[in-house]
């Protein structure tokens, strides 16, 4: 039983690395039973979120997704996953492909971008395009998402096809330094992530007035939107916030413990996501975080009560304003709740995961 992984390109090293990162955990629980390789123009493995992990798995290397290249790899899959909708490459050009290949299962990974904040008119039509040819190769598909709130709050487009939901299992380690609030003059709060506009970065650059003077803001990330990122850069400007919110760049996941040393807060304002590890990520690193209802992880406010706020300033003011004058102890019990609901997070992802991926071989 051979499973094709189909991944998009990405920037190798500069922390944008969601295509390796949201699939390397399912491979690690499936090559026992499975034969799996990935198939990507991705070249560098180097400084990547899976550096340690990616050695264990088959990688296949393309200099270019097309037809001549990919019709013989899938021709010898059982089951072509793809891991994007909208990428010309590495979504459209393979199904293409799969019009004229053997008989095979179609698993279609939405990743998010079937969410209100991914979709406007011309990609409504282009899904509708996307559907039809889905139905034209006249195969077994399947869409994938990563929770049941991300199948609820997306696009229909794809409802008449077979769904699954699962998400790539986290990594279940986490920091054992003691949680502290910083003894400098400066309280840091940070978001880590790509610079775009879907993550509503905007939204904490506008509460920053109303926030004690001695909070900064640190942002982290790849610029993938370059009108976005002048939009924030004009923003900061007319706010007077030069001196108080900073673009660091990239940063090399390897190193990421060491960027979240840097940080008293990390802040999550996303209009919509998938699954967003980041939120996870600061979990493992023992920093205090606070996310949008644009989060499919409402059940956290069970374990700690707003963890995940409604887009409101006045909310979020009150809250980081809370976060600041908690004891060590307070903080270290939050810790505590909030790694209790990454374990059930992560027994949750495994369980789903076995399940999606026997319901699918069975039913092939």
């Amino acid at each position: 039983m051979m499973i094709s992984i189909l991944l998009p390109y990405h920037k190798p090293g500069g922390g944008s690395d969601g295509p390796l990162q949201s699939i390397i955990g399912v491979c690690d629980l499936l090559k026992e039973k499975y034969a799996i390789q990935i198939i990507t123009e991705y070249t560098d493995v180097k400084n990547t979120a899976i550096e340690d992990s990616v050695k264990n798995h088959k990688i296949v290397t393309v200099q270019q997704f097309k037809y001549s290249t990919l019709l013989p790899i899938l021709n010898s899959s059982e089951i072509v996953w793809i891991n994007s909708v909208y990428s010309i490459p590495s979504s459209f050009i393979p199904l293409l492909t799969l019009l004229y290949s053997k008989r095979t299962t179609i698993l279609i990974s939405t990743r998010g971008q079937l969410l209100s904040g991914s979709i406007n008119l011309k990609k409504r039509a282009y899904l509708q395009l996307y559907k039809l040819l889905l139905k034209v190769t006249q195969k077994p598909v399947y869409i994938h998402y990563s929770t049941e709130e991300e199948k609820k709050h997306s696009y229909s487009v794809f409802k008449s096809f077979k769904s699954l939901i699962f998400a790539d299992p986290l990594k279940n380690t986490f920091l054992s330094t003691k949680l502290e609030n910083s003894q400098s003059s400066s309280f840091i709060i940070g978001f880590l992530g790509r610079i775009a506009s879907i993550k509503n970065i905007e939204f904490i650059i506008n509460i920053m007035p109303h926030l004690p003077h001695h909070i900064i803001f640190h942002i982290y990330g790849v610029e993938t939107e370059m009108v976005y990122k002048k939009k924030l850069d004009r923003l900061i400007v007319n706010q007077g916030l030069e001196s108080r919110v900073f673009f660091k760049g990239p940063y090399v996941y390897n190193q990421l413990a060491e960027v979240y040393q840097q940080i008293d807060l990390a802040v999550i304002p996303s209009i919509s996501e998938s699954f967003c590890y980041s939120f996870f990520e600061a979990i493992e690193n023992n920093t205090p975080v606070i996310g949008s209802n644009g989060l499919p992880w409402q059940g956290a406010n069970d374990y700690v009560l707003n963890t995940i706020l409604p887009l409101k300033p006045d909310i979020w003011v009150k809250n980081i304003n809370e976060i600041i004058l908690l004891s060590q102890e307070s903080l270290e019990k939050r810790q505590f709740k909030l790694e209790e609901f990454y374990k059930f997070v992560l027994n949750t992802s495994i369980k789903n995961l076995s399940n999606s991926f026997r319901n699918l071989i069975y039913n092939r």
